[in-house]
C-alpha cells in the first residue's frame, strides 16, 4: 500500500491493456454501464436501517428505561454510522451515476441525500473534482488525510472541530472559484437554501421525537448527526488516503503527500463504512466515472491482467489500516 501504486496503475496506457482472454480494456470498459437499480436499492436499505434503529431506540427505552444512557449513546453511534453511509451516495451523484439524466440526478441527490445534512451536490461537485485533480497535493480540497491519526484527530472529529475546518476549507475554495465561473458552482444563496432544508428536516425529526415523548431518540439523533456522522466520515477518508510512511511532523498543506489509495474488500464494514464504492477507492480514482456498481467487475478484470499483483498489494481492511496508522 505505498504511494506509488496509484501512479503505477494510473500511468498505464489503457488502449494497450488486455486480459488473458484477449479482451481489450477499452472494449471491456464500454460494458461497465451503471446499475441504477442497485444504487437505489442500497440507498433504500440505508434509510430502512435508520428507521429500524430509531424503532429499536424507542423500544429499548419503553421496555428498559433504566438503559436510557445506553440507548442514547449506542443509538447515536449507529445512527451516525448509517447517516455517514447514506451520505456516501452523494459522491455517486457527483459523478452523475444516480440516473441517466444529469438534471434529474442532481434533483434526486439534493432531495434524497443532501437534504439530510444540508449538502448541495452541485457545490460538492466543484470541491470533489478538485480532489481528483489534486489528490496528494497541497491543493487537495478533501484533505483530512493530511493530519496524523491520533487521539487529537479523534477528539477533533467527535467534537465538531474537524468538520468546521472542512466546511471552512470548502467554502474558501468555492468562493475562490466563483470569479472563475467554475462548472456547476452553486451561488451562495443556493448553498444556504440546501443548508436550511437540512436544518429544517433534522429539526422536525428531533422536535417530533420530543413531542412524542421519545427523548432518547431526540438525543441519539442529535449525537448521530452532529458527532458520530462527522467522525466516521473523517476517519474513513483518512484511512483511504493517508500513506503508510506519512510523517506526523510534515505539514502536507505545504509539502505534497503523494497519491495513495487502497482496496478494502467486501466485508460488512467495508461495504457500509466504505459503501457506494469507497471500499474500492483505488479503482475509483483510476476510473472516476465508472459507477461503484461496476467496480467489482473492474477489479475482476484487472486481476486477470498484469495488474493482478498491484491489486493484491493494495488490499487491506479499515480496521487493519486504522491500527497501522494510529499514532504514527
Amino acid at each position: 500500500m505505498n504511494a506509488g501504486l496509484e501512479l503505477e496503475i494510473g500511468a498505464t496506457k489503457r488502449n494497450t491493456l488486455v486480459n488473458s482472454k484477449g479482451i481489450k480494456y477499452l472494449d471491456f470498459k464500454g460494458t461497465l454501464t451503471p446499475k441504477y437499480y442497485l444504487v437505489w436499492l442500497h440507498l433504500l436499505l440505508g434509510y430502512l436501517a435508520l428507521v429500524v434503529i430509531a424503532v429499536a431506540i424507542v423500544g429499548l427505552h419503553t421496555y428498559r428505561p433504566e438503559l436510557f444512557p445506553l440507548s442514547v449513546l449506542l443509538g447515536g453511534v449507529l445512527l451516525g454510522y448509517v447517516i455517514a453511509h447514506n451520505q456516501l451516495f452523494l459522491h455517486e451523484a457527483t459523478h452523475y451515476n444516480l440516473t441517466k439524466s444529469r438534471k434529474l440526478n442532481d434533483l434526486l441527490a439534493n432531495l434524497f441525500i443532501g437534504s439530510l445534512t444540508g449538502q448541495n451536490v452541485r457545490t460538492y461537485r466543484v470541491v470533489h473534482f478538485q480532489h481528483h485533480r489534486k489528490l496528494g497535493a497541497p491543493e487537495d480540497t478533501e484533505n483530512s488525510y493530511f493530519d496524523p491519526l491520533n487521539v487529537r484527530y479523534v477528539i477533533e472529529s467527535l467534537f465538531g472541530i474537524r468538520p468546521l475546518k472542512v466546511l471552512y476549507g470548502r467554502m474558501k475554495f468555492t468562493k475562490s472559484q466563483r470569479s472563475k465561473k467554475a462548472e456547476g458552482l452553486a451561488h451562495q444563496e443556493y448553498l444556504t437554501g440546501q443548508l436550511l432544508v437540512g436544518l429544517l428536516l433534522n429539526g422536525v425529526i428531533v422536535v417530533g421525537a420530543l413531542v412524542l415523548n421519545y427523548l432518547p431518540l431526540a438525543l441519539a439523533w442529535t449525537l448521530g448527526v452532529l458527532v458520530f456522522f462527522p467522525f466516521f466520515g473523517a476517519v474513513r477518508q483518512l484511512l483511504e488516503h493517508r500513506g503508510d510512511h506519512a510523517s506526523k511532523a510534515t505539514d502536507y498543506h505545504q509539502v505534497p503527500h503523494g497519491k495513495v489509495n487502497r482496496l478494502f474488500g467486501d466485508g460488512p464494514v467495508a461495504s457500509t463504512l466504505g459503501g457506494a464504492g469507497f471500499n474500492r477507492h483505488l479503482l475509483h480514482h483510476w476510473e472516476p466515472q465508472i459507477s461503484y456498481t461496476r467496480l467489482h467487475d473492474l477489479e475482476t478484470y484487472l486481476k486477470d491482467t498484469e495488474f493482478a499483483a498491484i491489486i493484491d498489494k493494495s488490499q487491506s481492511t479499515y480496521f487493519q489500516t486504522f491500527l497501522h496508522l494510529f499514532g504514527r
